[in-house]
């Protein structure tokens, strides 16, 4: 079942691919980097359309890379790139959605960045310079965002030269509205926050955020730094939605309490609360706000 849908979420973010790059960045000269930036710039060059290039870029670059991604990394980044060429090919004759350059830029850089975003988020990958990275990095060690970087600079000089320097501006900031939108699904919907909290009061703070919030918490034996003296520290990892309620759940107990807080993007065995939960919590705040006023 869990391969089913990943496949599911692997066509869907490939066909957000086709529809940014063929209805909003190609037919006004927009690039984002990579190998669909070559494929633009070849199609715009040439007689021949965005799919074919995009085939002739990544094909090779996926024979070559394929052992160093991996069995499972190799066949879903062919499955996604079979999608995106198709959906290429069926919206060739499609004309552009928009010709706004502030538009452009907004949904273009949205989709591509939501649609290359799902497709790494489930195993996958379409840029064909990434694969090419990760391949370079394992022979010849050499960095991933070095490589990355570089390839992209010649690219969009290549752009610059092509479309026009303002073209090229406008693509600069596709592309770095295309890698904020990926981080975000990446990483934003698995950020939690680790909480540390500093008091004199840890055993009533402690009670109310496990028998009130049912948080999992870890005391720390710490040391004063200036009295010298042992001190407990309460440490607890929670749902980014929640931490404002946990926040003011110490402050209540103790208004002197020191929390240091850092957003968490990867963590194993903390469990995501329902919407509907948080939803319910913050209702019962409220009236029981207004039940003590």
């Amino acid at each position: 079942m869990r391969t089913f849908v990943d496949y599911v979420m692997l066509t869907v973010g490939a066909v957000l691919v086709a529809l940014a790059l063929e209805l909003i960045l190609a037919p006004n000269q927009l690039v984002d980097g990579g190998t669909t930036a070559l494929a633009i710039m070849g199609a715009r060059l040439g007689e021949r359309p965005i799919w074919f290039f995009l085939l002739a870029f990544n094909a090779p670059i996926l024979a070559i890379s394929a052992r160093a991604l991996g069995r499972r990394f190799a066949w879903r980044t062919l499955y996604c790139n079979g999608v995106v060429l198709l959906g290429l090919a069926l919206l060739r004759d499609v004309p552009a959605v928009t010709s706004s350059e502030v538009l452009i830029v907004l949904y273009g850089g949205l989709l591509l960045g939501l649609g290359v975003g799902l497709v790494v988020r489930n195993g996958g990958a379409i840029d064909g310079t990434e694969m090419l990275a990760i391949w370079a990095n394992q022979r010849f060690r050499i960095p991933v965002s070095t490589f990355l970087l570089s390839v992209n600079v010649v690219i969009l000089s290549g752009a610059a030269l092509l479309f026009g320097l303002e073209s090229a501006m406008f693509s600069v900031a596709v592309f770095f509205l295309v890698t904020k939108v990926i981080d975000f699904v990446l990483e934003g919907f698995n950020q939690v926050v680790s909480v540390m909290i500093i008091s004199d009061n840890c055993e009533p703070i402690r009670r109310r955020l496990v028998e009130e919030m049912a948080l999992r918490v870890t005391l720390l034996q710490g040391v004063g730094g200036y009295s010298g003296e042992p001190r407990q520290i309460i440490y607890c990892i929670i749902d980014r939605f929640a931490y404002a309620r946990l926040r003011a759940a110490v402050h209540e107990v103790d208004p002197r309490a020191i929390l240091e807080a850092s957003i968490v993007n990867e963590s194993a065995g903390v469990k995501a609360r329902p919407l509907r939960d948080l939803v319910v919590d913050r209702y019962r705040e409220h009236a029981h706000g207004r039940a003590r006023g």
